[in-house]
Formats: structure tokens, C-alpha cells, sequence
């Protein structure tokens, strides 16, 4: 049994982050200082820095959550067997299912694009934070293929100065490209379309498994194919 798996991501609140990184927030030291020039200028550097950090944070599992999980189950010769995308506000719940499903299914390979340096850590980060214990560990080993295939590492050549964004790989292998971006995940998080994002997370585990045939010289079966019998899982 293979798998093709890929996440979707909030970024924490201001506060939240500042809390957790155990920072003051700029706006006190500046009323302490009153009309004093330097603590103010001060503090225009602190937010320009802090602005910085805030938005490296969101694509880091210490402050950040996953607010969906979609993965593709595919037989060893590559037959799909089905869809599933557990999304909603309950983290733990969300991750409580999905690991109780990897142990019925104990995969053999995990197809990621970039799974090794986000999706994959991102998911232990977030289960050490819950307490929700892995049934086993998936090594994160690099420089090989199995038990993950990293598809931007291995188009690399795991090169960093290689690494392609999952569309432009898509577009270069000819497959059908993604539909939206993260961006847009936190614009519709913010509106309440939990269900649009738990569909968009299976499109872009489609375009994964559309890069991972053609890598290795299969052709692809259409999305509405592998994604033929999806279930959309609200986790609340």
C-alpha cells in the first residue's frame, strides 16, 4: 500500500505566536517610552523584525496547526483505492483519525511534495504538541526514496538550488496543475470553507501523484479517476 499525502496549514494568531515565542509586544515598550525618538525608532525595528519572524512561524509545526490531512491510498502497482480529507477546527481529533488510519493501512511508501521538509515534521510537530502517539514512526531519512518519495527532492536531485514549486513541476511534467495556493487556504479558512479547503488539499494530492507516475514512467489516471470515490471528513 502506497500513500500520497499532503497538508494544509494556518498560521497562529499574533498574540498566540508572541506568547509562545515568549515575546513583549512592541506597543508597551513604546508607550513606556512616551515621545522618547530613540524608543520609538526602537521599536520600528522590533516590528520589522518580529513582522519577519511572524511570517517565517507559519510554516512552522511549534506555532502554526493543520487544518486538514488529505492522502490518496494506492495499491503497490499503483491502482488508486480511494481518497480521503479530514479537515476541521479540531486538531486532535484530525490527527487522532488520520494516524489511526495509517495503522489499519501501514503503508510501505509515502508520496509528498516537499513532504520531507514540511508536511511530514509538521504533522510530528503537531502530534507531539496534542499528545496523539504515532502507532509507528515514519523515518524522515534523506537521500532516498523509500519509506518517503519526496518528489521536489528527488526531481533535484536534493539540491536545494533545484527544488520546483509543486506547479511548476506539474506544468513541466505535463500533468494537471494545482488550483489554488496557500494563500488562499488561509482566506477561505478565515470564511468558514472548511469543506473548499478539504477539496483543494486532494487536488493538490492529486497533482502529486500525477508528478510521482511520470517520474517514474507511468502515465497518470485522470483526476476524476483517482479521486472517483473522495470522502470529505469533518473532524469537530
Amino acid at each position: 500500500m502506497k500513500v500520497v499525502l499532503d497538508i494544509e496549514t494556518v498560521q497562529a494568531p499574533r498574540e498566540e505566536w508572541a506568547k509562545i515565542a515568549g515575546l513583549t509586544p512592541v506597543s508597551e515598550n513604546v508607550a513606556e517610552g512616551g515621545d522618547d525618538l530613540f524608543v520609538h525608532a526602537e521599536a520600528d525595528r522590533r516590528r520589522q523584525v518580529e513582522d519577519e519572524q511572524y511570517e517565517k512561524s507559519s510554516f512552522d509545526g511549534t506555532f502554526s496547526r493543520i487544518v486538514c490531512i488529505g492522502v490518496i491510498l494506492l495499491t503497490d502497482t499503483m491502482e488508486a483505492q480511494g481518497a480521503v480529507s479530514w479537515y476541521g477546527k479540531n486538531e486532535k481529533g484530525l490527527l487522532q483519525q488520520f494516524w489511526a488510519k495509517l495503522g489499519q493501512l501501514r503503508p510501505s511508501v509515502y508520496v509528498t511534495h516537499n513532504g520531507l521538509g514540511f508536511d511530514l515534521p509538521f504533522i510530528k510537530k503537531r502530534s507531539v504538541v496534542h499528545q496523539v502517539k504515532p502507532p509507528f514512526e515514519i523515518s524522515l531519512a534523506k537521500f532516498r526514496t523509500e519509506p518517503v518519495y519526496d518528489t521536489m527532492a528527488v526531481w533535484s536531485n536534493w539540491d536545494q538550488r533545484g527544488w520546483a514549486k509543486l506547479d511548476v513541476l506539474a506544468r513541466a511534467l505535463n500533468v494537471e496543475t494545482k488550483s489554488g495556493s496557500g494563500k488562499q487556504v488561509a482566506e477561505m479558512w478565515a470564511r468558514g470553507q472548511g469543506k473548499e479547503i478539504a477539496d483543494y488539499c486532494l487536488q493538490d494530492t492529486y497533482v502529486t501523484y500525477a508528478c510521482y507516475c511520470r517520474m517514474n514512467f507511468r502515465e497518470p489516471h485522470s483526476r476524476n479517476i483517482v479521486l472517483l470515490n473522495k470522502e470529505l471528513i469533518e473532524v469537530s
